[in-house]
């Protein structure tokens, strides 16, 4: 018996192997076409052709994921409809089935699946769908996929802030800083961080429906950190400028200062951005900061004589501000056109 059937089965095997090979082909074509009309952002008939690659190679992780990508890209948040709401299943759907199938064998399907782990994160993250589990366990394979890549840790933390687990995510901006310390943008991300209302009065993690009295920042330690940052390369002028604009910024926000204190940030702002200025003299923004931080002090001066020569600093900061600026842009347009070609640059000055 089994003699007499293996010749026909061996007969098929040819057949069944051209027949893969041409849904092989057609799952191809019809990828290469989406991807044509997903980067001239026509989504519908990317969908299209995307199914059809998933049709001929179920197993298609890359065809997944861009089918769900092209489905989220036409759902619109907020909008009420079952088609809308459509859209976001399907694109879950396939985000997910893209993750199962991806083996990440090679490194461009090793970013598809980082890029797919980072659309669930998201999804989870924000309404309709909005769930922490969830939103957690995709942003935790991200971080164990590559546990040093600050993106990935930023998401994690701007997860934990969302979520109201100002613990953890304080704990995430303080690993990145220390993983980066030479790093002023790690360092300055954690001072913005403590420069968010986050806390009560007494430093406790303010809870809605629990906490009472105004949210506050831990604004101390926001200075502190940016001191660091500022430390980190002393040739930046940057460092110094952000110090002068978080005081300035508390200076003239929060309504919870005395006249005395919005005084004295302001006298300190000026002298953060007094640092920037000696390393730049021409350094515009802080030049502008300034001025805004004599504005303050006009606001607080103890007589009308004191308060008018604040202003008339403030207007004299901004006017030479606008001037180097102006200078700026010009030496930036100028250094544009010199690398146009004379005969680029002929056929602009021709009539029309």
């Amino acid at each position: 018996m089994r003699t007499r059937y293996r010749a026909p089965v061996l007969a098929l095997l040819p057949l069944v192997l051209l027949s893969v090979g041409c849904d092989l082909v057609r799952a191809k074509a019809a990828f290469k076409d989406g991807n044509r009309l997903y980067k001239e952002e026509n989504y519908r008939r990317a969908i299209d052709e995307y199914e059809r690659a998933v049709q001929f190679k179920p197993d298609f992780a890359e065809a997944h994921f861009y089918l769900a990508s092209s489905q989220q890209s036409l759902y619109r948040p907020g909008k009420e409809g079952d088609e809308n709401r459509m859209r976001l299943d399907k694109a879950i759907e396939h985000f997910e089935k893209a993750l199962e199938l991806n083996k990440a064998g090679t490194p461009n399907l090793q970013q598809v699946r980082l890029n797919t782990l980072g659309a669930l994160t998201a999804i989870y993250s924000d309404p309709p769908l909005q769930n922490y589990e969830k939103a957690l366990g995709f942003a935790e394979q991200l971080v164990k996929d590559n546990p040093n890549d600050t993106k990935n840790l930023y998401a994690m933390a701007n997860l934990y802030e969302k979520f109201g687990r100002v613990a953890e995510a304080e704990q995430t901006y303080v690993r990145v800083s220390e993983q980066n310390p030479k790093d002023a943008k790690a360092c300055g991300a954690l001072a913005a961080f403590y420069n968010k209302p986050l806390w009560d009065d007494k430093g406790e993690v303010w809870v809605e429906g629990t906490s009472t009295g105004a949210r506050r920042a831990k604004f101390d330690r926001a200075i502190a950190t940016l001191e660091t940052c500022a430390d980190i390369d002393a040739t930046d002028p940057s460092g110094h400028y952000k110090l002068a604009m978080f005081y300035w910024d508390k200076a003239y926000r929060d309504p919870l200062l005395s006249d005395k204190e919005k005084n004295d940030y302001a006298d300190k702002g000026i002298e953060a951005v007094g640092v920037s200025l000696e390393a730049k003299p021409d350094y515009w923004e802080a030049i502008i900061t300034k001025g805004l931080l004599y504005r303050v002090k006009a606001q607080y001066a103890p007589t009308p004589a004191a308060r008018k020569q604040y202003l008339d600093q403030a207007v004299l900061l901004q006017k030479q501000a606008m001037e180097l600026r102006k200078e700026s842009q010009a030496a930036t347009a100028a250094g544009a056109g010199a690398d146009i070609p004379p005969e680029a640059a002929a056929a602009n000055e021709a009539p029309k």
